[in-house]
């Protein structure tokens, strides 16, 4: 029987650079391609047109087809019209990311903070050690076959509670050594806790650390300020602390900058100033909806993809000369492009990856804790698989539809479940709020991608082949 082929979700963006050439992106499989401008035009002649035949298309254009045939591109007819995947069975899925609330408290008061500060909706407190062990424990224990798992120190700020850390740092050791195992430990710290004792502890059990900072004094200390009496700006402090974590372990820290709407203007001055304080990386965020006081304008949106376009455009810049600049958000991205990586959910909340607060609650996330709508369990109790399943169903069947036609969906597939749950259930704003930023900011990082694709041997890629493997 004659196959019939039809086309797959796919986009076509035009290159400034290319003599009529293009970029070809495959919806479904993050596949992309440069075509060049004939190619270009048979696709134009051919894709209104189906089901099609190959068998029946003139030879000059059958070549062109039947490459697309292989890269999926055309597909069986029969395909486009397959029942979608079942949902993934979260207790199939052994844990790989434990986050740890070790102290629910904070001694900031920052302007942004979706933890409220730091307690997450509660009184403040911090767990207990022998808790905190067992939550390492539970995490090695739960790996399945995994030969690597992670450990997240987080608050609050956990530096506040240096016992739990150190009892849960121990026993994740312990428990990955006796089964040959890898155990991975990182810390995302406001640096202002840096003293001796900590410093020793990170160095000696290399701990990779991540800091907060958000830009020039001026911007820093408008958002993240010392709690009490004095509300002090605590940007001095944290370049002191730097300096003497990079003095005290070797290695630099990376940097996690969260700006407010009124200052994504100057995103590409704060990235430079963090890049030149000789972090690891920069990676920038903009602050999460916690309140309709920040949720942007039109114009703040265009700042902000502007100013992530002009750091895009630095990053080819000096590619072009075989250096990385060290720009997390885009680096996660261009990764992503160069494994072909296809995103099914948005990201491994209750997916492998879970939260735990500071007396052994789990949650879905790290920014749900707090919220019993998104507990899904505890250390006595083990997970409540069928109610991660809930939550994540839950918080996908507003999307469905608009993601299964959207041709950014394997590199999206959704957006932040928080992200989304603050801007549609407790803002009540409509769905999809951000998904047009998304879009831009992936095609963005396609153009980007391509570039450096132009030379195969480009050491660039070699770089990200060698980030996403670490």
């Amino acid at each position: 029987m004659t196959q019939a082929y039809a086309w797959a979700d796919h986009r076509i963006f035009a290159r400034e650079d290319a003599d009529g050439g293009a970029l070809l992106f495959g919806a479904d499989q993050a596949s992309l391609f440069a075509i060049d401008r004939a190619t270009r035009e048979v696709i134009d002649r051919w894709r209104t047109r189906a089901p099609i035949v190959l068998d029946d298309v003139p030879s000059d254009d059958r070549e062109v087809l039947d490459a697309l045939a292989d890269a999926q591109l055309l597909v069986p007819a029969a395909w486009l019209r397959r029942a979608r995947c079942a949902p993934i069975d979260p207790a199939t899925i052994p844990l790989a990311t434990l986050v740890l609330e070790a102290a629910q408290a904070c001694n900031l008061r920052c302007t942004y903070c979706y933890a409220g500060g730091g307690a997450y909706g509660g009184e403040a407190r911090v767990m207990r050690p022998e808790l905190a062990a067992r939550a390492a424990r539970h995490l090695v224990e739960s790996s399945g076959d995994r030969e690597s798992v992670t450990l997240v120190l987080f608050g609050g700020e956990p530096l506040l509670n240096l016992p739990a850390l150190r009892a849960a740092v121990l026993a994740g050791e312990s428990a990955a050594a006796a089964r040959g195992k890898r155990l991975v430990v990182s810390i995302t710290t406001n640096g202002t806790r840096f003293s001796p004792e900590a410093l020793d502890f990170l160095a000696d059990h290399r701990i990779g650390v991540s800091v907060s900072i958000d830009g020039p004094p001026d911007l820093h200390d408008a958002n993240r300020r010392y709690a009490g009496r004095s509300g002090g700006g605590t940007y001095a402090d944290v370049v002191d602390g730097v300096a003497r974590l990079r003095e005290r372990t070797g290695r630099p820290p990376a940097a996690r900058v969260t700006l407010e709407p009124s200052q994504w203007s100057r995103i590409p001055e704060v990235f430079e100033h963090v890049r030149s304080l000789g972090f690891l990386e920069v990676g920038i965020a903009p602050t999460s909806p916690v309140s309709a006081a920040l949720l942007p304008t039109p114009d703040e949106e265009e700042a902000l993809l502007e100013g992530f376009a002009r750091i895009a455009h630095r990053f080819v810049d000096e590619a072009a000369s075989g250096r990385v600049l060290p720009f997390s958000n885009l680096l996660d991205l261009l990764a992503r492009l160069h494994l072909g990586q296809v995103k099914g959910e948005p990201c491994g909340a209750g997916l492998g990856y879970l939260a735990m607060d500071a007396e052994g609650a789990f949650f879905l996330c790290h920014r749900f804790a707090g919220n019993g709508k998104f507990r899904v369990g505890d250390l006595d109790a083990g997970v409540d698989h069928a109610k991660v399943r809930a939550c994540l169903d839950e918080q996908a069947a507003p999307r469905e539809d608009a993601c299964s036609s959207c041709w950014a969906r394997s590199l999206c597939a959704g957006g932040c479940h928080y992200e989304n749950h603050q801007r549609e259930s407790v803002l009540g704003l409509p769905q999809g709020g951000s998904c047009d930023f998304i879009r831009r900011w992936i095609e963005l990082g396609i153009r980007v991608y391509a570039s450096l694709r132009d030379d195969p041997g480009h050491p660039v890629l070699a770089f990200l082949g060698r980030r996403a493997e670490s």
